[in-house]
């Protein structure tokens, strides 16, 4: 199960992806962006994995010209007040100052949003993480009330909010890719039986912003605005 859109692809993880997330979580690069910094023993990423796999939280890998380059985390997912909080980690510094991290975020928060019509999304961004803070606020997130001397700090944006926001950081990453298609979601025919994946699959496709779907014996592919 992946969805793909502007040359990313977001792709389930899987419990063969663990070891790799594991490693990436203890690099400094990576470790010192969090408020958790102890060492993450195979054992503990074992039990994080059974705790997060599950309909409640939505952690994919992230694909970039055939390379996994990173982690998405969409968490604590509310679906009665349709809230969820966001995350990203890229553990290689090539990347960082390149526009990857903008426009990875972007296709985040516009799946919470666009795709799965939820009203609220929440990220926590470590005060001295001043590259991650301004890709939070670009995307129409804003700091919480009695935030501003909290270490990890919460910060929160609205659907209306980030709507505003969109038209112009589209019209900017038109720039920067070359496939500006519809995005897309896909279920691999080893997955048709998957009983999670088939949960994410009746959520996704209530979506508005669906435009169409085809579907043979290697893939169901659904298309979005």
């Amino acid at each position: 199960m992946f969805y793909s859109r502007y040359g990313i692809t977001f792709r389930l993880l899987k419990e063969s992806d663990i070891e790799l997330v594991r490693n990436w979580r203890n690099d400094p690069v990576v470790a010192n962006n969090h408020e958790f910094r102890e060492y993450i023993t195979s054992w503990m990423q074992a039990e994080w994995f059974a705790s997060i796999n599950n309909i409640n939280n939505l952690y994919t890998i992230i694909e970039y010209q055939s390379e996994k380059i990173g982690l998405i985390n969409i968490k604590n997912i509310d679906w009665e007040k349709k809230s969820c909080e966001g995350g990203i980690f890229i553990p290689y510094p090539k990347y960082h100052q390149s526009f990857l991290p903008g426009i990875i975020s972007y296709i985040t928060t516009e799946i919470i949003f666009s795709v799965f019509d939820w009203n609220v999304s929440y990220a926590r961004v470590l005060k001295e993480n001043k590259s991650v803070r301004g890709f939070v606020r670009m995307l129409g997130y804003e700091l919480m009330p009695d935030q501003e001397e909290v270490v990890n700090q919460q910060y929160c944006v609205t659907r209306e909010q980030f709507e505003k926001k969109a038209p112009k950081l589209l019209k900017a990453m038109s720039v920067l890719v070359s496939d500006t298609g519809p995005g897309i979601f896909v279920i691999e025919n080893d997955e048709f039986e998957n009983a999670l994946v088939l949960d994410w699959e009746t959520r996704i496709i209530r979506s508005s912003r669906m435009i169409g779907m085809k579907e043979d014996e290697l893939d169901r592919v659904y298309y979005f605005n």
